[in-house]
Parts: structure tokens; sequence; C-alpha cells
């Protein structure tokens, strides 16, 4: 019998690479924060409403966005989706006041929220369940890559060319990024002409996108209390984690003194410790699957690795070397990004049918949290200059979203 092809592999990492783009395009404004917040005048409340207002229209375009997915399947979703937020990442070059960089943000986030329950969706149909873990934490790990080197390039084009260019050449790389995706990605593993029988057979329990999917009752799914308790611990973990993305260049600068490249470093690191552990928590999750179950390994993974994100995120802010507290705050980055494999396993497997609407949902619920604490943390900081007080809070949240995690995969 012929071995199956491993063109799924290739699906995989294509949609990682969108990923790593995806990424790098949303988090290039942080390292632009202490530059563009003093050309144009903002205070910390309004650069914290520029930072979050990407989150809030990324929150409410997720669901709708899977729906979309679910029924018209994702390869043509996700070419626009990039072209569309390519053309918005160089319109934030153009902003010139508080109003135009709200509206450009806002419409930024709006249309990449298609992208990660279209891929949801993707991979319901070219995944196996013993491989999917694995998958889902490979694609997210291209979001923290993308996130781990864009600090440094931007960087570099801001010093030689300026902030606002800068926006403009990084929107430049989505249109041969969605020219691949079209070429490559098929919605029905069976019209690719790279795969074998044997992996269409591999993948053959997925429901063909050609036939109508069965309607799930949202009645029903709003009366799972795993679907609850999974929303729950997206917001709570969700909440610490979009310091990374926003404030924490700012915070390397203002609260440890670091100067501006240094700070750049460790900026990306997160997201590089990022990379590793989406990588070892989906191929755990994977292995632990294999061998127990699939509910025990998503339990144990994700207990262990937010537990470790609290305990090291408050050791980092109490130590007083900044550079060993920065590196130990990064640190924590690695464990947090254990259980997210876990975490859209358990997104897909409880939306069934309607997976990427579910998935969509839950990723809405974890960027009501990336809105909420930018903005947040510009207030406290314009109120009384804490950066500790938010943080502490931070903590708090993620040791409630181990707790709850083992509510969404009971054994």
């Amino acid at each position: 019998m012929a071995r199956p092809t491993h063109v799924r592999y290739s699906i995989v990492a294509l949609a990682t690479a969108v990923n790593l783009l995806c990424y790098a395009d949303r988090s290039a404004i942080a390292v632009a924060v202490p530059v563009f917040q003093k050309e144009l005048g903002f205070s910390p409340l309004r650069t914290g409403w520029v930072l979050g207002i990407f989150s809030l229209a990324y929150a409410l375009g997720q669901t709708p966005w899977g729906m979309v997915a679910d029924r018209y399947g994702s390869r043509l979703l996700i070419a626009g989706s990039i072209l569309s937020w390519s053309v918005f990442t160089s319109f934030t070059g153009l902003a010139h006041s508080f109003i135009a960089m709200l509206a450009i943000r806002f419409s930024f986030g709006g249309l990449e929220a298609a992208l990660s329950p279209s891929t949801a969706v993707a991979f319901t149909r070219w995944t196996p369940v013993t491989e999917r873990s694995t998958a889902f934490g490979v694609f997210l790990s291209g979001g923290r890559l993308g996130a781990a080197l864009m600090p440094s390039i931007a960087i570099l084009l801001m010093l030689r060319f300026g902030w606002r260019a800068m926006f403009v050449v990084i929107g430049l790389l989505g249109i041969p990024a969605a020219l691949v995706w079209l070429f490559w990605f098929r919605d029905d593993p069976s019209t690719h002409l790279a795969t074998n029988t044997a992996e269409q057979e591999l993948l053959a329990p997925r429901v063909p996108p050609t036939v109508p999917r069965a309607r799930i009752s949202w009645a029903v799914l709003l009366r799972s209390s795993r679907l609850w308790n999974l929303l729950a611990v997206s917001f709570t973990t969700t909440f610490l984690w979009q310091f990374y993305i926003t404030w924490f260049p700012a915070y390397l600068i203002r609260k440890r003194g670091l100067p501006l490249r240094e700070a750049g470093f460790y900026a990306s690191l997160p997201f590089l410790f990022g990379v590793a552990g989406a990588w070892a928590g989906g191929l755990a999750t994977d292995y632990l699957t294999r061998h127990v179950s699939a509910r025990r390994a998503r339990l144990w993974v994700g207990c262990f690795g937010l537990t470790m994100t609290a305990s090291l995120m408050l050791i980092g802010v109490l130590v007083q070397v900044p550079r060993l507290g920065a590196l130990i705050m990064a640190t924590a980055a690695f464990t947090a990004d254990l259980f997210i494999g876990a975490i859209w396993s358990s997104a897909v497997e409880i939306g069934g049918a309607a997976a990427g609407a579910v998935a969509g949902l839950n990723n809405a619920v974890s960027n009501v949290a990336a809105f909420a604490f930018p903005i947040l943390m510009g207030l406290v900081l314009q109120w009384n200059g804490s950066w500790n007080t938010l943080l502490v809070v931070g903590i708090c949240s993620t040791y409630l979203g181990a707790f709850l995690w083992t509510k969404v995969n009971p054994v």
C-alpha cells in the first residue's frame, strides 16, 4: 500500500508563514510608540486606544468570518484578508491625527480577523486529530516568530527611513503572500493535485467542503459549560500576554531604562520563546494524546504552562536588575504558549461542524482582553505612573485561567 503524501504538512507550513506576516504587520506599531506618540502629541491614554482599537475590531470580526469560512471555505477568504490588511498596514504610515490612526487600526483589525478562524476550518479538513494540536501549535508559532523578528527589522527601517515609510514597506509584503496562498491551497484535499489516494483517505473523515455541513444550534452550544470555560480561559490568559505585543518595548525603555536597540532585542525574546513553546506544547500534547487521551493531554499541558507563566512573570516584575527582570518576564512567554495548540484543538472539538465559528468566538473573547489591556495600561500610567499595577492584575488572571482550564477538558 502506498504511503500518504505529505501535502498536509506543506499546508500547515504555508499557513504558518502567513501568520508570521500577520503578526509582523500588527506588532510593528509597538516599536514606533515612543516616536509617533511624541510627533503626534498623544497622551498615554490616547496611545493605549491606538494600540487597543485593533483588538476590538479583531474581536468583532472573528465569529462572523468563522461562519463565512465554515460555509464557503478558506482559500479566497484568506487571500483577500492578506491583501486588505496589508493595505491598511501601509496606511498606518499616512495617519496624521488621532481619529485617522484609530480608523486605520480598526479597519486593519477587522480585516485581519479572518485569518485565524479560516485557518481553523482549513485544519479540520487538512489534519487528522492525532496531529492537530501540533498543527495549531506550529501555525500559532508563526505569529510569535513574526512578532519576534519585527521589532529589530522595524527599528532598522525606522532609523533609516522614518516610522511612516516603515509601515509602507512592511505592507507591500502582502502581495506575494496572497498569490502564493492562492496558488497552493485548496479547500478540499481531494482536489489538490499533489495529494495521493492514501493521504486523501487519511483525511477522509473530515466533511468535504462540497457537502453542506449540518447546522449547529447556538442555543445548544451556548449551554455548554466547556465552551464558557474555554472563553474564560482565553480572556484571562490573553490579558497578560497582550503586554508583550503592546507596551513591553516602552516598559523596557521607560521603566527598566534600556536603550532603544537593546529594548528591541529584549522585546523580541517573548515571541522567540513563544515559538519554542508553541512547538513544544503541540508536540507534547499530541504525544500524550496517543498514550493517554486527548483530554488528559490538554489538561496537563495547559495547567502546567499557565501556572508557570504567572509565577515567572511575578518573579520578573519583582527582580530589580533590569536585564535579568526583562529576561525572566520574556521566559514566561515560553510556558504561556505551551497550551495554545491545545486550546485551539479544544475549540474546534467543541464546535464540531461549526468549528470556524467557535474558534472565531474563542479568539474574539481573547481579543476583548487584548483590547482592554493596552487601554487600561495607558489609563493607569496617566493616573499614577505605575507599570506594576496592571501587571499584577494580569498575573492573578493567569492563575485564574490555569484553574478554569481544568473545566475545559475534564477527565
